[in-house]
């Protein structure tokens, strides 16, 4: 028997795959880069509403 080190689980359903896949089939690719995308969007809005934030403390400062 192998190794356990020689598969890695699918990210999205978490089947078997090979060491070098993130994901088992097209539409587990398909869900994870959709998943990345929503995380970066997040992400970025996240930082704009810390930016806008800032923005309006430094305004509210020099008053």
């Amino acid at each position: 028997m192998p190794p356990e080190s020689d598969h890695r689980h699918c990210k999205v359903c978490g089947k078997v795959t090979a060491v070098g896949d993130e994901a088992c089939s097209r539409s587990c690719r398909e869900e994870l880069r959709r998943r990345e995308i929503t995380r970066r969007n997040y992400t970025l809005l996240l930082y704009g509403a810390i930016a806008l934030l800032a923005i309006v403390f430094a305004s509210a400062l020099i008053r």
